[in-house]
Order: structure tokens, then C-alpha cells, then sequence
């Protein structure tokens, strides 16, 4: 997996300081935001045993819901996707999240909801759109969810996430334009036409030609997906963000798609500060009126079918190591293009399964797409190439586990287990003075290449996650300016400085960590 051919012989390492008035103001927000949590935590448990003791179990369990979920043992983060329509709520139907709605306990518990909700929309506006140092658009978006699943009817916070009013509820633009287009949301097939729905419903789709004027012609879904398995011929999906071509079944490709949907939910609100104020967040935090997101060029996606049918596609591209990708994204040469396809093919019982990889290349995508930098500045470093691709694997760990709900990091997926093995048990690490100085020619040296991403996917998981994750917030910064071509020779503060630690003390942490996940 490579981010591009680039062949610059930069190996001196550069950093630019993170001013220390911003690195305070970071600190004060992160020590508030956990205060509104420990503080509603507390009254929640309290409520709850209170509840307990008298003998109220419903109520007890009830209140028990909406403590804080137990986070991964892996030690990665939870995250809920925001739908893309969220209906109007029934008449009468109580809101745990405001106050005065309820009696009782069911009240008290509304003003504990209201009252947190409350904070986090204050620390929300402080955070992205006050007159800080600089803005922290990660910890915005946070505490705008948390206000959305404590008060799903604030009307700023909708408009802030991207959402518009309609019908009594919430929908992105996007959704609306579709509905207004005589479209429905399928919870199978995504976005069709209302018609559509009858054939679906019977295994049935458009073949490739007939109908004439009576309209489309609908056959089984096996023939239709036989007659998509020439490229030419094949699937051509539009979601809000992303337009995949496949000539893979149907229904794969649109559960594709709501990965791809998904993830880059996930994307903006983890690296909100490396994209910084060309994330729509940031464009409505500074505009009162701003809905949505300006309608732009949908990212590119191919997918095919077979390895060789990739191979044969990518070959021109990649040369002889087109054989051994399992996925590609090259970003677009500046001045030229503003999009460049992400290449897969549908690899079961793969290496690697094909979401990680989907995970890894359309997270480069995203973030070079992303106009947070212009496409080519990574290439102005010097060194600190293994980032990119840290990033890139440490996003391979992305996985579903209920509707809605996703999980990252942590110690999990399989080149995570590899870097346990070679970089512990086999003393194989490459002193990370020395490694952060690799430039991506070195770093994709064929000897050392596989041991490279295993090191930089565990250097990244602890920056990203451990220690409470008290280290992500400036090793993100330090991944910005790497983003950003700022890393040059002469300049500032380096890795090590940013996160507090040695490169020997975190060579320690890293051991640590591997064999102990703490």
C-alpha cells in the first residue's frame, strides 16, 4: 500500500513547535470536557442506586443505560455514525435529554441529560468557534454528539453536525435532495427510486439493456450481476460522497458503500484538526447560516471483482508490484486533477480483509482529497514519511459491530500482532530517532517494508490511544504539519518534544505497550 512514486532523497528530521499557549488551551478544554463527564457519571450512579435501594429495578436498569459504555479492551474508541435521516419523534414521546418532561426520577434524570447536554454545547462553541489560540475542531465535534444523543432535537447542534430540518425531524442536504427527487432510503439498497422497491423486494434488477421507452427491463439478481461482470458494463453507485465502480454483485457493492459512508464519518471527526478550517465543520462554526456542505466532486472508487482483473488495471500504475498490492491510492499531481480513484478487488479470505484495505487507501484518499493541504506538500518533508501510513494501517483496524456503531484502534488486527511479535519478541525495532528520519523511498525499501508498516501501525496506536490517549491531541498536531509539508530541517520541536518523551522513553512506552496494552 503506498501513498505515491515519489523519489526525493529527504532524510533529515524537522519539526515545527506547537506554540505553548495553544498546547495550554487544548489541556483546559480535554481537563473540562472530562469533568462534564465524571460530573454527569457521578449523579447518574447516584441516581441509579438510589434507585436500586428502593427497590426500583426498572428505573435502576433504565438509568444504568445511559451511563458511559465500557470502552473496547482493545483499548480503541467507540463510535456511533450519524444517520443520514433521523425521523420526527412521536407526540408525548418524552426526551430524557430536557428537563421538566418527566416526574420523578424520570425527571431528575432529564435535568442530569439537559444539564450535560447544555455544557458540552458551550465547550463545543468555545472549542470550535471561540477566540482560542487555536481551534479544536476533534473535541467540537465530540461534544456536539454528545449533545445530539442528550438532546437529538437542539437545533444548533443539528446545523453544526451538517443537518437541515425536515418533516418534524432531521436530514442531511444530501438526503433531502434525494427524497425531494422522489428517492426513499432502503435500509438494504440505500437510496432508489420509490419504484424500484417492488423488484427489490423480489430479487430483481436492472439489466443492462432493454425496457425501451416502457422503462428499465428487470431481471433476477444473478443474471443482472452476470451481465455487470464486464468492467465496462459494471455497477456505478453515487452516495453522498464517494462514486464507486464495481463489477462486483449488487448487493456487495452497496454494503461497500455504506462502509465507505461510514468511514469517512469516522475520518473527519478523529483527524477534525489535521483538515483544520477546511472541514465543513469549521465553514459552519464560522458561518450562522451555513447548512450542510458545499456540494463538491464526489471522491473516485474502483472495485473489482478479481485480483487479476486489479492487477491488470493498477500494472500501469505500479509496474511489476501491482502483483503484490492489495490496494492503491496515488494521490493527484498538483495543478492537475482535484480526484484520483482508489483501486480494490474483492480479496475473501485475503491477507488482509478487504474493508481494512478499503480502510487504509480511502483513508489517504480522504485525507489528500480533503483540501486541508495542498496534494503534493507531504512531499516537502524531510523524512517523517512513516506517518502517512501508520495512519493508514492504524485505520485498517476499523471494524462494525451493531448498526451505527464502529470501533478503531486499539491493540487489534493482524498487523498489530505481527509488530507484537517482531518488534517485542524478536527485538527487531528500528530506533525511532532513526525511523521518524525515513523518507518514503527508504521506508518502502523491499527488505525492510513489511517490518516498517508493523512498527509505524504500533507507534501510531499508542500515540493515538495510549496512555488515556493523553498523548493524541499532539501527536494529531504533529501529523498536521507532517500533512501540511511543514516538517523541514531547521525548525523546532520534533516528535519527541510534542508528546513529552524521549525517543528512548518511547521506545520504552512502545515495548510497554505491545506487551501490555497499557
Amino acid at each position: 500500500m503506498h501513498i505515491g512514486a515519489v523519489c526525493l532523497a529527504l532524510t533529515i528530521l524537522v519539526q515545527v513547535p506547537a506554540p505553548d499557549a495553544a498546547a495550554r488551551e487544548s489541556g483546559s478544554l480535554r481537563a473540562e470536557e472530562i469533568m462534564i463527564l465524571a460530573k454527569e457519571t457521578s449523579q447518574l450512579e447516584a441516581l441509579r442506586d438510589r434507585l436500586a435501594k428502593e427497590g426500583d429495578r426498572g428505573g435502576a436498569a433504565e438509568v444504568g443505560r445511559y451511563l458511559p459504555e465500557v470502552a473496547p479492551q482493545s483499548g480503541g474508541t467507540k463510535f456511533a455514525t450519524l444517520a443520514e435521516v433521523v425521523p420526527g419523534r412521536r407526540k408525548g414521546l418524552a426526551n430524557v435529554g430536557s428537563a421538566g418532561v418527566g416526574v420523578g426520577w424520570r425527571n431528575e434524570l432529564a435535568k442530569i441529560r439537559g444539564e450535560s447536554s447544555r455544557l458540552f454545547f458551550m465547550l463545543a462553541e468555545k472549542a470550535g468557534g471561540g477566540s482560542l489560540t487555536q481551534k479544536h475542531f476533534a473535541l467540537a465535534d465530540r461534544c456536539l454528539r454528545g449533545v445530539l444523543a442528550r438532546e437529538p432535537d437542539q437545533t444548533e447542534a443539528r446545523r453544526l453536525v451538517g443537518y437541515m430540518a425536515y418533516e418534524g425531524g432531521w436530514a442531511r442536504p444530501y438526503a433531502v435532495k434525494q427524497m425531494r427527487a422522489g428517492k426513499v432510503l432502503d435500509g438494504k439498497y440505500g437510496w432508489v427510486p420509490l419504484e424500484w422497491l417492488a423488484h427489490l423486494e423480489r430479487g430483481e434488477l436492472p439489466a443492462t439493456k432493454g425496457g425501451g421507452q416502457a422503462g428499465k427491463r428487470w431481471v433476477g439478481a444473478e443474471e443482472a450481476d452476470g451481465e455487470r461482470r464486464e468492467w465496462s458494463k459494471g455497477w456505478e453507485i453515487r452516495t453522498e460522497h464517494f462514486f464507486i465502480k464495481t463489477n462486483v454483485p449488487f448487493s456487495e457493492a452497496i454494503a461497500f458503500g455504506r462502509h465507505l459512508e461510514a468511514f469517512h464519518d469516522l475520518f473527519f471527526s478523529i483527524l477534525a484538526d489535521v483538515v483544520g478550517e477546511k472541514l465543513p465543520l469549521a465553514r459552519r462554526f464560522k458561518d450562522k447560516g451555513a447548512v450542510g456542505e458545499i456540494a463538491g466532486e464526489p471522491h473516485l472508487v474502483y472495485y473489482f471483482r478479481s485480483r487479476d482483473e486489479y492487477v491488470e488495471r493498477v500494472r500501469a500504475l505500479q509496474g511489476d508490484s501491482a502483483e503484490e498490492s492489495l490496494g492503491l491510492y496515488i494521490p493527484p499531481e498538483p495543478g492537475r486533477v482535484r480526484r484520483a480513484p482508489a483501486y480494490f478487488f474483492r480479496d475473501k479470505g485475503g491477507e488482509l480483509d478487504v474493508t481494512a484495505t478499503l480502510y487504509h487507501e480511502v483513508s489517504h484518499q480522504l485525507l489528500f482529497e480533503s483540501g486541508g493541504a495542498g496534494v503534493g506538500d507531504f512531499r516537502k518533508n524531510a523524512g517523517n514519511f512513516w506517518v502517512f501510513e501508520g495512519m493508514g494501517t492504524y485505520f485498517e483496524s476499523v471494524t462494525t459491530k451493531a448498526e451505527g456503531m464502529i470501533e478503531v484502534g486499539g491493540r487489534a488486527g493482524r498487523r498489530f500482532e505481527a509488530a507484537a511479535e517482531n518488534l517485542l519478541a524478536k527485538r527487531k525495532m528500528v530506533r525511532l530517532a532513526d525511523f521518524v528520519k525515513l523518507d518514503q523511498k527508504e521506508f518502502n525499501r523491499e527488505e525492510d517494508v513489511y517490518l516498517h508498516y508493523q512498527q509505524a501501525v504500533a507507534l501510531t496506536t499508542l500515540l493515538m490511544d495510549g496512555d488515556g490517549r493523553g498523548y493524541r491531541e499532539d501527536f494529531l498536531d504533529y501529523f498536521r504539519d507532517a500533512f501540511q509539508g511543514r516538517l523541514k530541517r531547521t525548525t523546532g520541536k520534533g516528535l519527541n518534544d510534542r508528546v513529552g518523551m524521549s525517543f528512548e522513553t518511547m521506545e520504552g512506552a512502545l515495548r510497554e505497550y505491545l506487551g501490555t496494552g497499557r
